[in-house]
């Protein structure tokens, strides 16, 4: 993929309904504090992407998808990986929660322009859906140029009415220091001066709490790390998650005036409505017609294009890294496997809009729990197994099993911070794997420390791959046999 196709569906794909939505709306009931939260936190973590791409792009040729990458780095002398279909298995369930939220902002933009009741309004998202089942990965990265470019226009042009109808930044300023209007229709009044406040109506612990999961738990999110292994070439996956930065400044300082004027024009929402509502809201009363109707179909590009590619996350997760890793010795026909990839896509989008009728948490807040779950399982699982040889199979599982299972007690306990504790939990674990497991082979960690790997490593990652090794002795790889492979290799 070349730099600025990469650009634009890297854009597309961060620019979610929680960010054209959630933010807003959390800026709406808790002023500042959400940008330190949300804001700041997303913006870290696409500044630290590069160094994950420099990584992750160095081999020859590299991996092609996350759990391959788990798989040739942890297990690469198991034809059948376990590692790699419980990772299939999480990234699946994370996904469809991401298309499940996406799913739950087109309904609320599609009813407000429609009038539809929102659970008929959803179904709508399926006509989108049928693009995504029939050109798959890279006619989502071509849309998603076209949708990048309608979400910038249409949040500028948005904020410039916004801005019009409030009277400008001072006026802006002056309401959010003084109002006590509740969020609400007839609740509990905000303390003045609270939509200033760094912590909001959060407090210092969740707001920390926040910023981690969207910050440190969003760089070894599977799709980011994925997203960095489709650019042509190193420099290219480092160049376009800088440019990135650029473009998406261009749609959250719009973001942040919208959400932040949007309490001076609507005070408090009516009771039955939840915060995602007010960008819809404001933007259909307070914008001129033209005006409103490009930004409420930028709101729609901007959940359709996140959609579209965490749909192929977790249908490609189920078909590859569950089914086919699980059964190596089957034969599979590519054109009879890319129809049943469709049809599992569809499915799952049927899916996500059954479960979108009764949406269960706000969507800013639903994509902070699904980042600190993948934090909490794949943190020491990419950064060690790319920047230190020692960090061996054991230590994969040990983050894994004992990330995830820590994330949810904590978080069903009530832990103010469940990403931090699973984070210290799991770090003990794979220190302890370190020295109780074996060391990872040569071949395991190889490619991502040196230019030109050995004839074994190569000849290796194309049998995993079921390439041509250039008329070289058939290499068999079980599950059991790795020392006899490793020798004959």
């Amino acid at each position: 993929m070349g730099l600025w196709v990469g650009v634009f569906t890297t854009v597309a794909t961060w620019v979610s309904v929680a960010s054209v939505m959630g933010v807003p709306g959390y800026l709406y009931s808790n002023g500042v504090s959400a940008i330190i939260g949300w804001v700041a936190g997303w913006f870290l973590a696409t500044a630290i992407f590069p160094i994950i791409a420099y990584k992750i792009r160095r081999p020859k040729n590299p991996t092609r998808t996350f759990p391959e990458f788990i798989h040739f780095r942890y297990e690469p002398f198991q034809k059948r990986s376990p590692l790699r279909a419980i990772v299939g298995l999480l990234m699946a369930v994370g996904y469809f929660i991401f298309v499940h939220l996406q799913v739950v902002g087109f309904g609320i933009v599609f009813s407000t322009i429609t009038t539809i009741p929102y659970e008929i309004a959803i179904f709508g998202f399926l006509f989108y859906l049928m693009f995504t089942s029939i050109g798959g990965f890279w006619s989502v990265s071509i849309t998603d140029s076209v949708n990048t470019i309608i979400i910038v226009l249409g949040v500028t042009l948005g904020a410039l009415a916004v801005l019009y109808s409030t009277g400008g930044f001072g006026n802006i300023y002056e309401n959010l220091a003084t109002t006590t209007a509740p969020t609400f229709e007839g609740g509990e009044n905000l303390s003045k001066g609270l939509l200033l406040s760094p912590v909001g109506g959060f407090g210092f612990g969740a707001l920390f709490a926040i910023f981690l999961s969207n910050s440190l738990g969003a760089i070894v999110s599977p799709h980011w790390v994925t997203r960095m292994m489709a650019p042509k070439n190193v420099k290219t996956a480092i160049l376009q998650m800088m440019l990135s930065i650029f473009v998406l400044t261009l749609i959250f300082i719009p973001l942040i005036i919208i959400g932040l004027g949007a309490k001076v024009l609507i005070p408090s929402l009516p009771v039955g409505q939840t915060t995602d509502y007010i960008m819809p809201i404001v933007i259909t009363e307070y914008a001129p017609p033209i005006v409103g109707a490009f930004t409420l179909v930028a709101l729609c590009a901007a959940a359709i294009s996140t959609a579209n590619s965490m749909l192929l996350h977790a249908g490609t997760s189920i078909y590859y890294d569950l089914y086919r890793n699980l059964l190596p010795n089957k034969n599979f026909n590519d054109e009879k496997g890319k129809k049943q990839l469709r049809y599992l896509v569809l499915t799952l989008g049927l899916l996500a809009v059954l479960s979108a009728i009764k949406p269960p948490v706000l969507l800013a807040m639903g994509f902070t729990y699904v980042y600190g779950a993948f934090g909490a399982v794949f943190f020491f699982v990419v950064l060690l197994g790319l920047y230190t040889k020692w960090m061996n199979r054991l230590a994969a599982y040990a983050n894994i099993l004992v990330g995830l299972a820590a994330f949810i007690v904590a978080y069903l306990v009530g832990s103010t911070n469940p990403f931090l504790i699973s984070l210290i939990v799991s770090f003990i674990a794979v220190v302890l794997s370190v020295f109780i497991g074996k060391k990872s082979p040569v071949e395991a960690y190889e490619p991502y420390f040196e230019v030109e790997v050995s004839p074994a490593t190569e000849k290796l990652f194309k049998s995993l791959r079921n390439e041509d090794v250039n008329d070289t002795p058939q290499i068999t790889i079980n599950d059991t046999g790795n020392n006899e492979i490793k020798k004959e290799l």
